[in-house]
């Protein structure tokens, strides 16, 4: 199979509204949690010159090897490290990038990873079920999920990560088609279950079951439960003691935007406690400003230049001052 050489046509989703919410500066530090192929990394970078530095992290060991040549005119400026955000606390340490001035995750899927029928992602192109964004990991496959998994598992990954009607029928059919091999062989085997989705919505069937899979594979909510304290820690606060970091995520479906609404609701409340209590006993402070009352979607003008924008969803938080937290360890 041909390797690419040159890399795909990569346009950042809401890149203008993802610098004004990191409040990005000259001389701000920044993390890209999610670097891809360093679309907002290199706008961060830009509008941080010149003597602003970024971390970039990505578990996809061919999306980073573009992102290093994209990024190399910036320098030193521009550290960029093969991992999981799920450690981004470990990695942010070893690097040195404590205290920064603003955090971005644009979650989901890249354009490189959904272009190669390699990777298995997209049922429009022919390829191994693999959908491993780190495929030197040598992890679990979508492959070993649809031909080893029970009906029952089956049907739980389906209903869980990609809310899919009919889960239990379609795993039924999964299990009645194996082995299955390829991307094609596996949206025909949904298209079995349910019918073809031709003439009755533009969602062909299959989307939300391969959704749910590459969800599984790479244990992407799980990670993200993981990342969004460690990130918060890591925000630092001005010169001023009184504008913290800023915490700008991009999530792509419900579940991943459910998690980082929550979040940001909690922290941003002073008090935990089930209502009735006539005295808080949590003792938990407010540690996050929510930016975005209302999720940030890209305008109508960005949809139609970039179709892949239509379904984000960002919001964005930034840190509160240390005094609102110090009555943490008090009330604890």
């Amino acid at each position: 199979m041909a390797v690419m050489t040159q890399p795909p046509v990569h346009v950042p989703v809401m890149r203008e509204e993802v610098l004004r919410f990191l409040d990005v500066r000259p001389g701000g530090r920044y993390i890209d949690a999610t670097l891809g192929l360093g679309g907002h990394a290199e706008a961060i970078l830009r509008a941080s010159a010149p003597d602003g530095e970024l971390l970039g992290i990505d578990q996809d060991p061919e999306a980073l090897e573009f992102a290093r040549t994209r990024l190399a005119p910036f320098g030193r400026r521009a550290n960029l490290v093969h991992g999981n955000f799920r450690d981004l606390g470990a990695i942010a340490r070893a690097y040195g990038f404590e205290g920064v001035d603003g955090i971005l995750f644009d979650l989901g899927v890249s354009s490189l990873q959904l272009g190669e029928a390699k990777r298995g992602f997209a049922f429009g192109l022919e390829g191994p079920l693999d959908m491993r964004m780190d495929p030197s990991s040598g992890g679990l496959t979508a492959a070993d999920i649809v031909n080893t998994w029970s009906e029952t598992e089956l049907a739980d990954v389906l209903a869980r990560y990609g809310e899919v009607r009919g889960a239990r029928q379609i795993a039924r059919a999964i299990i009645r088609a194996r082995p299955l091999r390829t991307t094609w062989e596996l949206a025909r085997a949904v298209e079995q279950a349910v019918g073809s989705a031709r003439g009755q919505t533009k969602i062909h069937p299959a989307t939300k079951v391969f959704l749910a899979l590459r969800i599984c594979v790479n244990g992407e909510l799980d990670s993200l439960d993981a990342a969004l304290p460690q990130a918060h820690s890591l925000l630092g606060f001005g010169p001023d003691g009184r504008h913290g970091g800023r915490l700008v995520i991009i999530a792509f479906h419900s579940l991943e935007d459910r998690l980082v609404k929550q979040y940001f609701q909690r922290e941003s409340r002073d008090c935990l406690c089930p209502p009735g209590l006539p005295v808080c006993r949590c003792g938990h402070r407010a540690t996050l400003r929510v930016l975005t009352p209302r999720a940030v979607r890209p305008s109508a003008e960005e949809i139609a230049r970039n179709p892949r924008a239509r379904s984000a969803v960002l919001r964005a938080a930034e840190r509160l001052p240390e005094q609102r937290e110090s009555g943490v360890v008090g009330g604890a």
